[in-house]
């Protein structure tokens, strides 16, 4: 069966209950304010910044932002030091718009189209069988860009059912192939796409990601 935004698969809409359980209730180690709440955008900051820059990108669509902690600070990390003032400012953008389908605040998708999307640690979090189709909503939404980083190991974390929150673990030459393909069905309805940086991890204190791009 083929699955869609509008008819996602069970499981798919099973994990979206579970993330809004637990953004409300916490996990055994973190409170609620802690779980999911968008740290994990740390490492890709200044990277994202260099791709807004090339593009000259004016607004851009946070992905799966989870509570999207960084973008509400007066300040924040950048290679082991802190920049002050907002994220936002920061990446020179004129418009930022946060969506996330487990946080309710935020799980209004959004009806535009932005010169950039940034997806960080979200796409492992996806069931494979709905894989097209989110690829194609973020293929959709990006008019320049979109920046993903994929971890390729499993989380600490589980789901209430006891399974693992990244339920789907590939190998790079796996994730380019998928979007690929679709990046190139776009262009051949649509005679245009937005170009995709991929950043894989290894591990979750990995220094030396890989980045694939279609840019090449």
């Amino acid at each position: 069966m083929t699955y869609t935004r509008s008819t996602p698969s069970p499981r798919y809409t099973q994990l979206v209950d579970f993330y809004k359980q637990m953004h409300d209730a916490g996990t055994g180690k973190l409170q609620s304010s802690e779980t999911f709440d968008g740290a994990s955008l740390a490492p890709h900051i200044a990277r994202i910044r260099m791709v807004i820059q090339e593009f000259r990108s004016k607004t851009l669509l946070d992905y799966g932002s989870g509570k999207g902690s960084y973008y509400q600070k007066k300040s924040f990390p950048v290679a082991g030091s802190k920049k002050l003032g907002s994220l936002q400012q920061y990446w020179g953008l004129q418009h930022l718009h946060l969506y996330d389908p487990g946080y309710p605040p935020l799980a209004t998708l959004p009806d535009e189209v932005f010169d950039g999307v940034i997806c960080t640690d979200v796409m492992e979090h996806i069931p494979e069988e709905d894989m097209d189709w989110v690829v194609d909503e973020l293929l959709g939404y990006g008019r320049h860009f979109v920046y993903a980083c994929i971890a390729l190991y499993p989380a600490e974390k589980t789901f209430p059912d006891g399974s693992n929150v990244h339920v789907t673990l590939k190998d790079p030459k796996w994730w380019v192939e998928c979007w690929e393909r679709r990046r190139q069905a776009m262009l051949a309805r649509d005679g245009k796409a937005p170009h995709y940086y991929l950043i894989f991890f290894a591990s979750a204190g990995d220094g030396n990601p890989l980045a694939l791009t279609s840019k090449r």
